[in-house]
């Protein structure tokens, strides 16, 4: 059951009486309730077109495993991108393209209403300037704002005489629970464990393979082992996330521990910023290494 917040049902009326395409914007804070509202705008939306949710939240995500974005269509197929962190600290370009690329393959299969879910970084100038250029490249129709007093005006300003934008300003919900530090790590473990339960050792040859992202030294093992990577299809969506197990001499070969997949999908690696110890004991299960 979803708690019902003020300005929710006449949002999705707005989005029902539209003649176009919808692009809805969702921007607010850690536990502002970004996400109930986004199931929310695309449960009803999708009772009468079709209708996709796009997550960017890497830390907290719904679709896929963190690390990732992940667009859905209502009774259709899931795409990933891997971002490689599960903060977009570091990561605003990966963060940012990855965001775009879902719009638009959501767009390709003939998303009408499209929901994007944006992460919780809007604090200080650092947030503002990333909100701003997610916005300015996704290019919504409509910006919802959730907040607690006016701590989006700054953002928003941006936008209020942009040609085909409507902001849409909504209270935090008074349901909404704010989810401690540990309680948000908690969160990302039981996500990274279930992932991987029937993951296997599998070798990928590296050879005519791209690398992207924070590519180590393979003539070294060290600094590779541990480090949780993508393996990705011609158009860098995700076909499986693995952790490195073994380098094999000469960087000729990565052995990974994967969810089952076809290696020959496989068109590049690209490393992310992460070492993941499934075995750690709860709370430290996540590290950046060298």
């Amino acid at each position: 059951m979803i708690d019902i917040g003020e300005g929710w049902e006449g949002l999705a009326a707005a989005l029902r009486r539209s003649d176009a395409g919808e692009r809805v914007y969702v921007v607010g804070s850690t536990d502002s309730g970004k996400t109930t509202l986004c199931r929310y705008l695309v449960d009803t939306a999708a009772a009468q077109t079709r209708a996709a949710y796009v997550d960017c939240d890497t830390g907290q995500s719904r679709i896929g495993p963190p690390t990732t974005e992940g667009m859905v269509l209502c009774s259709g197929p899931t795409y990933l991108r891997f971002v490689g962190s599960t903060s977009p600290g570091g990561h605003f370009v990966q963060t940012i393209t990855g965001a775009k690329r879902l719009v638009e393959k959501a767009e390709e299969l003939s998303a009408r209403v499209i929901v994007i879910d944006s992460p919780g970084l809007v604090a200080g100038g650092v947030g503002i300037e990333f909100q701003f250029q997610m916005i300015d490249l996704l290019r919504p129709t409509r910006i919802v704002a959730l907040q607690r007093g006016r701590e989006l005006e700054r953002l928003l300003a941006n936008f209020a005489r942009r040609p085909g934008v409507a902001i849409h300003r909504i209270p935090v919900s008074p349901a909404v629970v704010a989810r401690p530090a540990a309680g948000r790590r908690r969160y990302r473990e039981e996500r990274f464990a279930s992932y991987f339960a029937g993951a296997e050792l599998q070798e990928i040859p590296l050879r005519g393979l791209g690398l992207q992202g924070r590519v180590p030294d393979l003539g070294n093992p060290r600094g590779v082992v541990g480090r949780l990577v993508s393996l990705n299809d011609p158009e860098n969506f995700v076909v499986a996330l693995g952790i490195v197990k073994d380098l094999h001499p000469g960087g000729r070969r990565l052995e990974v521990f994967a969810p089952p997949f076809d290696p020959a999908a496989v068109a590049s690696v690209r490393f992310g910023s992460i070492y993941l110890d499934l075995g750690a004991v709860p709370g430290s299960m996540e590290s950046f290494g060298p």
